[in-house]
């Protein structure tokens, strides 16, 4: 009777409670923008005037998926890092942000209309955000506003004309020993082979967990990573690398930051269609 009157007197154990600003550090925005895709899949999130193109939470969240596993199944890791050449209008990039979200990988972006203006000018942005960065992913436009920037790629990283991925080595470049992915947005190899379109970068195999083998990626993890630009628009040095909180909190992305409130967004700006 001691021990039982002891058991109903005991006090009863529960959790701490973990405060919310704690959750969202221990997860990433694209691990939020999974949980969301889950529960209103066919909520329409964003369209895009190129292409006409509209995305639901399940849309962005499926590419952004594969594109992350696709990453992470060709050697890259958390910590490694991207650069984007691609303009703010683009689906690609939004969905760029959150692969690197969900891998865990540093995205740096560089403003490829100065190469509508001053091609040379774009050209030694793009050497010096290259070497700065240490970017292990280039991924560019193929063309745009007139500019063909696959021509613009191989002027800087000459290896592009005469590598071929289909020979199943690894890219090296010696100008920049870090890159090991050029990746453009169109569909195909032709006259480009030393480059890899976007879209076979896509590994829809829903296992991201099993890509990332026991790396942790956590609200924590670098994110946005920010160049300081001299007047001519070429970058001069790196500034600070924000994490996944800090992009989420700050609103850096305007884009990225509606589809986690579930806002509905229009984005203008054409370009090249094939």
């Amino acid at each position: 009777m001691f021990l039982r009157h002891l058991a109903r007197q005991a006090p009863r154990l529960t959790r701490p409670t973990v405060s919310t600003s704690a959750k969202r550090s221990m997860t990433t925005a694209g691990a939020q923008l999974q949980e969301l895709a889950a529960q209103s899949p066919h909520v329409d999130v964003i369209r895009y005037e190129h292409k006409n193109l509209k995305l639901t939470l399940q849309g962005v969240d499926g590419h952004a998926d594969s594109l992350a596993i696709g990453f992470l199944d060709c050697g890259l890791a958390p910590g490694d890092v991207v650069l984007s050449w691609l303009p703010d209008h683009f689906a690609e990039q939004h969905i760029l942000q959150f692969a690197c979200s969900k891998a865990g990988l540093t995205l740096y972006t560089l403003d490829p209309s100065l190469a509508t203006t001053n091609t040379d000018a774009a050209k030694e942005a793009l050497t010096k955000a290259l070497e700065i960065t240490e970017a292990n992913v280039l991924i560019t436009q193929e063309a745009g506003s007139d500019t063909n920037y696959i021509r613009l790629v191989e002027a800087v990283i000459p290896e592009t004309r005469i590598f071929n991925f289909d020979d199943g080595m690894p890219f090296i470049s010696p100008r920049f020993p870090h890159l090991r992915l050029p990746i453009h947005t169109g569909f195909d190899y032709s006259e480009k082979p030393g480059m890899i379109p976007l879209s076979d970068m896509l590994a829809p195999t829903k296992d991201l967990n099993g890509a990332l083998k026991g790396k942790i990626v956590d609200g924590k993890s670098g994110l946005l990573g920010q160049l300081e630009i001299g007047q001519d628009g070429v970058p001069t040095k790196k500034g600070k690398v924000l994490s996944d909180d800090e992009v989420v909190k700050s609103g850096s992305w305007p884009e990225f930051s509606s589809i986690l409130k579930k806002e509905y967004r229009e984005v203008e700006g054409v370009g090249v269609v094939f």
